[in-house]
């Protein structure tokens, strides 16, 4: 963009960013309404004022800090949401026993000062932090942030944003003391009582919200690292990125490594996200600086996550088999670990972009044992073995002449992610929105299906209970959601959350199946389904000793 068009593109947004951000009617803008119609216009816009050079800051805070704002809040948010609650309380408290007619004046006669009113505004607004998520949130979906954008253009951008506030303040104020003159001393009372009371149930609530979250902080706990939200302690001081992914590149003799804190305690952990070799095209190779100043060069080189904790650094390496001499043989990525001094080598399946695009990601750890699945379009299972012990902190690698890029890093401690955070099905488990569905489907296959019969190998699969299961269609086949059943690891299971995939293959009413066993990980091997009549659905484990078993549809 040019000089005037980057200009344009900042002021309309940022107009429109000050106005969305003041525009909600919370404690704030009710003391402006009541400053307004008790002390006059001139007081409710300076309480504004206050309010938007609180908004402001917040601003400033979240464009040139993002990450590290971002990290503090989500360690302190709750002690500092309850702070501000109590000083909304005391102030409510205050408001609600507070008489008007000791005050009355005609609008602007007083001495009161205008730094009083700009100062409580500001601090109302400065109390609840929160509101730099909603500033996230519209600078992400107004692309605010652009790395071609200049500094000049950004502080006219933050100015745009001041001045929409003001805006905003200035025709609130307007209306109001328009109509200031149907509001006599009774009613002037009873909308300080209102205002003192709204004001106090907004702290309650911020009270409430603060101490359960202090409360569930030893629970499940869900970290999300992506473009949108800054990618935190994953940065380092060096990295060549934009913002927009994580790029982490070894330009000298030495290995990168990133890593993310775990729960010490934490005996199961999930970890998903998507990531592109970029030094890894076909008969290419790519240089960095030794030790000693020389220029080396490598070619396909490997990238890979680590492991910290109890046994030392446990290592998974990702790197691109290529033979230029043979273009029978399909090419495939090798996945090489180091766990307790052992390598092991496995070759992912098909169904990934071999060299430097975007793949994604989401290994599980449970009590020591890891799963992993990886795939560019769907999941698919990779057959690794590997055992870890008590784990503290994982992370990425890059060796010497390495360039990995990173976005949507997902790491969920003391449990697996909720499939339904991920398949958007959650809303199935309520049966009134089961019933509306199905009622108006045509299809034979979607409907509420429970357990019929069952006969598995006990030496090598064990039922994790009498599942009851919603199918739904989605584009490739259907989703089987869980409703209830559970029996084994029986609290880790919700209603609505994902419990398998069918897809369809070129035989009619023959499905290929992905199903997760209670700890929420898919079993190995080819599964299928078959339809064996309108009604049953035969499912086939082979590589668990010829186990199946049966579902039938009912009716709720």
């Amino acid at each position: 963009m040019d000089f005037l068009e980057s200009l344009i593109y900042v002021i309309w947004r940022g107009i429109a960013i000050g106005v969305i951000i003041s525009a909600p009617m919370g404690p704030v803008g009710i003391l402006c309404v009541q400053r307004t119609l008790e002390k006059g216009r001139r007081a409710g816009f300076f309480t504004g004022l206050g309010a938007a050079v609180s908004d402001l800051f917040y601003c400033l805070l979240t464009g040139f800090g993002l990450s590290f704002i971002e990290e503090f809040l989500n360690e302190n948010q709750n002690v500092i949401q309850i702070v501000g609650s109590l000083v909304l309380v005391l102030f409510g408290v205050y408001l609600f026993r507070s008489n008007p007619a000791r005050s009355l004046k005609k609008p602007g006669d007083g001495h009161d000062s205008k730094g009083k009113f700009v100062l409580s505004g500001f601090l109302f607004t400065f109390s609840n932090p929160l509101i730099i998520f909603l500033i996230i949130g519209l600078f992400a979906r107004f692309n605010f942030m652009l790395p071609d954008i200049s500094f000049l253009h950004y502080i006219v951008g933050f100015i745009c944003i001041f001045g929409g506030a003001l805006m905003w303040w200035w025709i609130v104020t307007f209306f109001i003391d328009k109509v200031r003159s149907h509001f006599n001393l009774r009613s002037m009372w009873l909308i300080n009582r209102i205002t003192g009371v709204i004001i106090m149930i907004f702290a309650v609530v911020g009270v409430v919200t603060a101490v359960r979250g202090i409360a569930s902080a030893a629970g499940p706990q869900t970290i999300c690292f992506n473009s949108g939200r800054g990618f935190g302690s994953l940065r380092g001081p060096d990295d060549d990125s934009k913002g927009q992914v994580l790029t982490l590149s070894a330009v000298t003799s030495d290995t990168v490594f990133r890593f993310l804190p775990l729960d010490s305690k934490a005996e199961e952990f999930s970890f998903s996200f998507r990531c592109a070799n970029l030094n890894n095209m076909p008969g290419k190779k790519y240089a960095f600086t030794d030790s000693t100043g020389k220029v080396k060069k490598s070619a396909h080189v490997p990238w890979g996550l680590v492991f910290k904790g109890e046994n030392g650094k446990s290592l998974i390496s990702f790197s691109t088999l290529y033979d230029r001499f043979d273009d029978i043989s399909p090419s495939g990525i090798e996945v090489q670990t180091n766990s307790q001094g052992e390598v092991h080598k496995y070759i992912i399946p098909a169904g990934m972009d071999l060299f430097t695009g975007f793949n994604s990601f989401r290994l599980s750890v449970a009590y020591g044992r890891l799963t992993l699945l990886a795939g560019n379009r769907r999941y698919n299972p990779v057959p690794l073995e590997m055992t870890l012990g008590r784990t503290d902190s994982i992370g990425f690698w890059t060796p010497p002449g390495g360039k990995i890029e990173i976005d949507d890093i997902v790491l969920d401690i003391n449990g697996m992610r909720s499939s339904e955070d991920a398949s958007g099905l959650s809303h199935f488990a309520n049966p009134d929105v089961r019933n509306s569905y199905f009622s108006r489907s045509a299809d034979s296959m979607e409907g509420v299906w429970e357990m019929f019969d069952v006969m598995l190998d006990e030496s090598s699969l064990r039922s994790g209970g009498s599942y009851r299961v919603a199918i739904v269609k989605n584009k490739s086949g259907y989703d089987i959601i869980f409703l209830d059943g559970a029996k084994k690891l029986e609290s880790r299971w919700k209603p609505g959350m994902t419990k398998g995939t069918l897809s369809k293959t070129p035989f009619p009413g023959v499905f290929n199946v992905e199903w997760l066993d209670p700890a929420g990980r898919p079993l190995r091997g080819e599964i299928k389904a078959q339809l064996e009549s309108p009604g049953i659905l035969a499912f086939k484990f082979p590589e668990y000793g010829g186990s199946n078993m049966r579902l039938r549809k009912i009716r709720e």
